[in-house]
């Protein structure tokens, strides 16, 4: 799941889960949140914590790799920040979708 790939991939790069947050400019306790599936992840949150840990947006979502994973999340960095709202309900329906599923 979602979250814990991204507990995961804190952990086996080093960060504890306070300067993790502090890298990400969040509260401790929204991490923790997040790690343990609590709350959900913007679009803005999901560009940080790949671009910090050197992670895919298709594996932090979906527990897969493609080959043009980074080329996704690029084109997620150049989205006009007036349709950022608008994706990231298109990616919780999705998780929920996804979670659902499971």
């Amino acid at each position: 799941m979602l979250h814990t790939r991204i507990r995961n991939a804190r952990e086996n790069q080093g960060y504890t889960r306070e300067k993790f947050a502090e890298e990400l400019d969040v509260s401790v306790s929204y991490l923790a949140e997040l790690e343990r599936g609590r709350t959900g992840i913007s679009v803005k949150m999901l560009v940080k914590i790949c671009t910090l840990l050197g992670l895919s947006a298709d594996y932090v979502l979906f527990g897969t790799e493609r080959d043009d994973d980074r080329t996704r999340l690029d084109s997620i960095n150049r989205i006009d920040s007036k349709y950022l709202p608008l994706l990231d309900e298109v990616i919780n329906e999705l998780l929920t979708l996804t979670k659902n599923d499971n």
